[in-house]
């Protein structure tokens, strides 16, 4: 059986809504067509983990998410993909509703109609916030280490038991 995506008023009808808010991730369709490209469809994972309610987010572009932090390297690689229709996925710093900063983790995909025209972009978003900071915990630690163990051979070396 094949999914055919029409655009119109109907493209998500009540079912389809209803599959999309039981994702375990973010969901968003941005609209072409419109100016900005704004979103036009957000799951209630998305409004989790944005802070934002849906009326505050329909009809907007999703660059609000950045706040005032615009000088990513990942949002020009963000916008070459989504300016030649192109998937990608990046990792973005976005604030919450309350400022709180997380790690989105942003996956853009084009979807096009039976004709092949660009309809909706796709977006797909996972808060990696906890694996970041695992991550820079796990760096400190490490550099801790290389520390501690550098003080150790340094102190062994200065009484000459170092064995080579």
């Amino acid at each position: 059986m094949k999914f055919q995506i029409e655009k119109d008023p109907g493209v998500i009808p009540h079912i389809l809504t209803q599959i999309l808010d039981g994702c375990v991730n973010g969901i968003t369709l941005s609209d072409p067509d419109l100016e900005d490209n704004p979103i036009v469809f957000a799951n209630e994972v998305f409004e989790k983990i944005t802070g934002y309610s849906r009326d505050d987010i329909i009809g907007k572009n999703c660059r609000f998410l950045q706040g005032k932090d615009h000088d990513q390297p990942e949002i020009e690689i963000l916008r070459e993909a989504i300016k030649n229709r192109r998937a990608v996925e990046v990792t973005l710093k976005n604030y919450k509703k309350n400022g709180d900063l997380f790690y989105n983790r942003l996956s853009v995909t084009p979807l096009f109609d039976n004709e092949g025209r660009l309809i909706y972009f796709l977006g797909v978003q996972y808060d990696i916030t906890e694996q970041i900071h695992a991550q820079h915990e796990i760096e400190r630690l490490n550099n801790s280490f290389d520390l501690r163990r550098f003080d150790y051979l340094s102190q062994q070396s200065k009484r000459g038991t170092v064995k080579r």
